[in-house]
C-alpha cells in the first residue's frame, strides 16, 4: 500500500508526492485531504505515442502503473485502510493516552506526572499493562517496599522505572501470546506470561490479564489486576551487594560491620568498590580497627537518591562520615569521583534498588589516617 498527495488545481504551485511506506507519514488523526490510497499488485500497461523528434514524426513506446486506488470518501471503513488511514472519516483517533486517561485515570496520572504521556501519544505501536484504578490506588498507598511512589522528589528514578516496566515497545495482544514468552520492556528487563489450561492470561504469575487486548489506534491496552514490579522494588541495596560476584570483599566488610540498615532503610546512595579494587588498594584492612572500618565504609554512603548527572551538577555532596565530602567531576563522558588526593572512576552508574541508588567504582574510596600496607 502506498500513498499519492496531489493538491487541489486551485492555481496555487504545488507538488505530487508519492509515499511507499505509507505508515511512516500516516501518524497524525487525519484524514488526508487530497489523499489516494493504491493498493498492490499493480498492473504495468504498455502504449505508444507519437512525438516529433528533428522534424520527424516517431513512435515512442510508454508504459503505466495502474493500481486499485482509493480515496477516505469512498473507502469502506470497515477495511483496514480505511480505520488507519481514513480517521475523520471513519472515526478512529482514539490513542493510549486517552484510553488511560478515560478508563485508568490513576495510572494515567501516575504516567503524566513523569513527563511519559509524550510516549502514550507517540505513532509508535506499544502494549501497555494497565492496573485498574482500584488496584493501583491500593499499591500507592500501601506500598510494603521503602519506595514511596508518592514522593516524586526523593524517588522519581524508581518511579520511571516502574511506568517503563508496564510498557512494550510493540504491538501485542494476547493471541500473540505463548506460555513462558518472555518480552523486553520499556524499563529494560523481560516480562514472563504464563497462559493455564482456560487460557486466561498472567503477567509475571501473579498479575493476570482481565480486560484484554483494548484496540485503539497507536497500540494495545491489557487491563491487569496486580502491579508489575520491576527488580528494582524487589531488591534491597544490601540484597544487590550479596549477590553480586564482584563485591564479595566489600560485602564481607558491611557484614562485619553489621550495616544491615541498608536492607530495610533509605534512601541511600552506595560507592560499592569492586574487587579488583580491593585487590589494587593500598589500604591494609586487616589492620583496620572495628572504628576505622565503619568509618570507611560509611564515607562509601551518601544519604538519600542521587543518580549521576545529579552528583555531577551538585559537584559536592556530604557522606555518612561525618566531616567528610566527596567530590564529583566528568571527563570523557566518565564521571569521577575526587577525595583528598586520590580520585576513582565510576564504572557502573545508577543501579536502582528498593532501598536506594548504587555506583559501581574501581577504587575503595580512602580516608585519612587509615594503615597502608
Amino acid at each position: 500500500l502506498f500513498l499519492s498527495i496531489t493538491p487541489p488545481s486551485d492555481g496555487h504551485p504545488g507538488h505530487s508526492y508519492n509515499y511507499n511506506n505509507i505508515n511512516y507519514y500516516s501518524q497524525t488523526c487525519i484524514d488526508y485531504p487530497y489523499g489516494m490510497f493504491k493498493e498492490e499488485p499493480c498492473t504495468t500497461l504498455t502504449y505508444f505515442k507519437r512525438v516529433k523528434r528533428r522534424g520527424r514524426w516517431t513512435r515512442v513506446e510508454k508504459t503505466y502503473t495502474q493500481c486499485t486506488a482509493y480515496t477516505c470518501g469512498t473507502v469502506d471503513c470497515d477495511s483496514d485502510i480505511a480505520r488507519k488511514y481514513c480517521p475523520q472519516t471513519c472515526g478512529w483517533c482514539t490513542t493510549l493516552s486517552d484510553e488511560l486517561n478515560a478508563n485508568f485515570t490513576a495510572f494515567a496520572s501516575f504516567l503524566d506526572q513523569l513527563g511519559l504521556d509524550y510516549k502514550l501519544r507517540s505513532p509508535e505501536q506499544r502494549t501497555v499493562f494497565a492496573p485498574d484504578d482500584a488496584t493501583f490506588t491500593d499499591f500507592l498507598e500501601n506500598s510494603t517496599t521503602v519506595i514511596d511512589y508518592t514522593d516524586i522528589d526523593q524517588w522519581r528514578a524508581h518511579m520511571v522505572d516502574l511506568a517503563l516496566y508496564h510498557i512494550v515497545h510493540q504491538r501485542l495482544t494476547t493471541d500473540n501470546i505463548t506460555d513462558g514468552m518472555e518480552v523486553c520492556t520499556s524499563q529494560g528487563t523481560d516480562i514472563t506470561f504464563t497462559v493455564d489450561t482456560n487460557g486466561t492470561v498472567f503477567v509475571n504469575n501473579d498479575s493476570e490479564i482481565t480486560t484484554p487486548d483494548i484496540d485503539v489506534r497507536n497500540g494495545i491496552i491489557h487491563s491487569i489486576n496486580n502491579v508489575l514490579l520491576p527488580p528494582s522494588a524487589l531488591t534491597t541495596t544490601w540484597e544487590y551487594l550479596d549477590q553480586s560476584a564482584s563485591h564479595t570483599t566489600f560485602f564481607e566488610l558491611l557484614e562485619n560491620a553489621n550495616f544491615t540498615f541498608l536492607d530495610t532503610d533509605g534512601p541511600f546512595t552506595m560507592f560499592a568498590p569492586t574487587n579488583d579494587a580491593f585487590n589494587c588498594s593500598t589500604i591494609d584492612f586487616n589492620a583496620l580497627t572495628a572504628n576505622q572500618t565503619k568509618d570507611l565504609l560509611n564515607h562509601h554512603i551518601i544519604p538519600g537518591n542521587h543518580l549521576s548527572y545529579e552528583l555531577f551538577k551538585a559537584r559536592q555532596k556530604e557522606t555518612l562520615l561525618e566531616g567528610m565530602s566527596l567530590e564529583f567531576y566528568a571527563r570523557y563522558y566518565k564521571l569521577y569521583i575526587k577525595y583528598g588526593p586520590y580520585q576513582s572512576r565510576v564504572k557502573s552508574k545508577n543501579i536502582l534498588t528498593s532501598t536506594g541508588v548504587i555506583h559501581v567504582v574501581d577504587a575503595v574510596l580512602r580516608i585519612p589516617g587509615l594503615p597502608s600496607v
